[in-house]
């Protein structure tokens, strides 16, 4: 069997994560907004709903993983979650931003939590986390994970551009639910792609020996012998709630802070430019540095970026400048961590002579669900500290005032402490070993 995929596989495998991105990113980007100003629940019910729905999320994360290495399917065992789960992406993200006028608040209440619920803990984390294994699945070799990981997020950021430039735009032509249509169908389609034009060529990855059946409380054991796995999960926590902060106070930080909505495109420009650009050369990147050095330099950059931001944050000046120095500093945190996820996948092999690719991969999902969670939370919350109301034509000098600290002290904290853990999560020195071994059907546990 050929273990290399095509230039074109990699292509139709990066386009799926722009399919997520159409529902994740409009979530992520807009439905706090949408709930505000338009259904008017509260900042502090949102950011709770949104809370607790991402912790029930790390239990279906866990058993979503689960439920992959068990499947056996003639497509494979993660391709055919993202197929099932392709239309239900779309139909969900219509349902999220079309809360019936005819209910009264608790209704509304009640509807956005159990379409959100669903939508997050089940149909989003059954999509994202069967596209995420396909990584490991599609590409034995590490240089390819590199490469389908930089394609994928410099489709990942094109998408995210579209989206903050179109949005506000669509609702104005078509209303909140017409720009839900339309980004749904896009993202059924991307997903299709990704499902019919991959390949899934070896479930036992570099040793090339058959995957071993063992029982689900047998596999979390393993799994947590595996420090890697804990190591990446809670980057991934860390890194995707400053996202999630960012994103989500990003329309209010244009609107509120800097006076022009209009802005937030300019904004998402600068801070995904450098993104999309460095994620093309991300590979040459790690070739001179490996990507732990990148991590370590990302994080630094990232940390410089919000400070500048603080320094003067009503300037559109200082604000273009502290998203360039994030998107550069992001750059190994797009396409970097998600090519470590597969070399933590080939640790846990090395380590324990079993390899389990749904339950590992199931830190990014998880890190990403939960991340972007309390991202929301802390935004909805923030936004109530700061007394904002969704009906004022223009907020107060406190709402703005908060806007301030959220939108840059919180990631600053964020950043400093993923500086800290990735210290401690140095794969890089390692893995040639764990390749030869594996290659030569060897592993640490001796089977």
């Amino acid at each position: 069997m050929e273990n290399k995929p095509s230039l074109w596989e990699k292509l139709a495998f990066a386009v799926g994560d722009g399919g997520c991105n159409f529902v994740w990113t409009t979530i992520g980007s807009f439905l706090t907004l949408y709930y505000t100003d338009s259904v008017g629940i509260s900042a502090a019910v949102i950011g709770t709903i949104m809370l607790l729905t991402r912790l029930l999320d790390g239990v279906t994360d866990l058993g979503m993983g689960a439920l992959i290495d068990r499947t056996r399917t003639r497509w494979g065992k993660a391709r055919p979650w993202v197929l099932w789960s392709a239309v239900p992406m779309g139909l969900g993200l219509v349902l999220l931003f079309n809360v019936p006028a005819s209910l009264g608040s608790s209704g509304k209440i009640a509807y956005a939590a159990i379409t959100y619920t669903l939508m997050a803990a089940v149909i989003y984390t059954a999509c994202n986390l069967s596209y995420n294994t396909l990584l490991s699945l599609t590409a034995p070799n590490p240089k390819d994970r590199v490469l389908m990981s930089s394609l994928r997020f410099f489709c990942t950021m094109g998408v995210v551009l579209i989206i903050n430039y179109n949005t506000m735009n669509l609702v104005e032509r078509f209303g909140w639910n017409g720009m839900a249509f339309a980004f749904g169908v896009i993202a059924v389609v991307l997903l299709l792609i990704t499902f019919f034009f991959t390949k899934e060529r070896s479930i036992a990855g570099i040793s090339g020996k058959s995957e071993k059946k063992i029982p689900v409380g047998q596999s979390f054991r393993l799994l947590f012998k595996n420090k890697y796995f804990i190591f990446v999960t809670l980057i991934f926590v860390i890194n995707y709630t400053a996202l999630g902060v960012n994103n989500g106070l990003r329309i209010f930080y244009a609107r509120d802070v800097l006076g022009n909505a209009g802005l937030m495109g300019t904004l998402t420009l600068c801070f995904i430019l450098p993104k999309m650009i460095g994620n093309l050369l991300y590979p040459q990147i790690t070739r001179i540095m490996g990507k732990w050095k990148s991590l370590v330099l990302g994080y630094i950059l990232e940390m410089a970026g919000v400070a500048v931001m603080a320094l003067t944050p009503s300037s559109l000046g200082t604000a273009v400048a502290g998203l360039v120095l994030l998107g550069i500093g992001g750059i190994p945190h797009t396409a970097g961590l998600f090519a470590l996820v597969a070399d933590v996948i080939d640790y846990g092999e090395w380590k324990t002579g079993v390899r389990i690719d749904g339950l590992t991969n199931s830190a990014t999902s998880f890190g990403m669900k939960v991340g972007a969670g309390l991202g929301s939370a802390i935004v909805g919350w923030g936004l109530a500290w700061g007394n904002y109301n969704g009906r004022l034509a223009a907020q107060t000098a406190e709402t703005v005032s908060a806007i301030k600290i959220l939108f840059t002290a919180v990631p600053f904290v964020l950043f400093s402490a993923g500086l800290i853990i990735i210290m401690f999560t140095n794969i890089d020195k390692i893995y040639p070993q764990i390749s030869r071994d594996l290659a030569a059907g060897r592993s640490e546990a001796g089977q």
